[in-house]
C-alpha cells in the first residue's frame, strides 16, 4: 500500500486517512442539505463523525476537531440570525436595516465557510494538509497526540 508523509504525523499516512479526514469537512455540507433551517444540525453531524473516529489516527482526529470547531464558530451568528428572523415573523414587525445587514453578513459568512470547507476537503483528498488560521492552534491544543502515530487501514 502506498503512503505519504504529512506535517501532522511523524510517520507516513495511508491514502484512506486523507479520505476520512476530508470527509470530516464534508459532513457539514451533508448536514446543510438535511437541516438547512437548523444551524445546530451541522454541529451534531460533525460531532457524531468525530466521535465515530475517536480511535482513528491523530491526523484524522485532528481534522475532525478542526472541522467541528469551524461549525462551532458559526453557531452564535446563525442562532442570532435564526432567533431574530423568528421575532420579526412572529411579532409581525417590519424588518429593520440593521436586521437586513446582519442577515446578509451571516449569509455571506456561511457561504465563505462553505467554500472554505469544500476547498479544504479537496486539498486534503489531494494529500495536502490544511491548517485554518486560529482554529488550527485550538485543534492542536484539543487533539491528544497520545495516539499520534497510530495507523488504521
Amino acid at each position: 500500500m502506498e503512503y505519504t508523509k504529512n506535517a501532522l504525523s511523524e510517520k507516513p499516512l495511508y491514502p484512506n486517512e486523507y479520505e476520512i479526514a476530508s470527509n470530516s469537512y464534508l459532513m457539514a455540507i451533508v448536514a446543510v442539505v438535511a437541516g438547512l433551517p437548523l444551524p445546530i444540525i451541522n454541529i451534531i453531524a460533525s460531532a457524531i463523525f468525530y466521535l465515530g473516529n475517536l480511535k482513528s489516527s491523530y491526523f484524522i482526529r485532528w481534522h475532525c476537531i478542526q472541522a467541528l470547531l469551524a461549525q462551532i464558530l458559526l453557531i452564535p451568528f446563525n442562532s442570532l440570525a435564526w432567533a431574530w428572523t423568528l421575532l420579526v415573523i412572529l411579532d409581525k414587525k417590519e424588518p429593520t436595516l440593521l436586521f437586513a445587514f446582519y442577515l446578509f453578513g451571516t449569509l455571506l459568512l456561511n457561504i465563505l465557510e462553505f467554500a472554505a470547507i469544500l476547498s479544504t476537503a479537496a486539498k486534503i483528498r489531494n494529500y495536502k494538509n490544511v491548517r485554518w488560521p486560529v482554529i488550527a492552534a485550538i485543534s492542536d491544543m484539543l487533539c491528544s497526540p497520545k495516539n499520534k502515530n497510530q495507523y488504521h487501514i
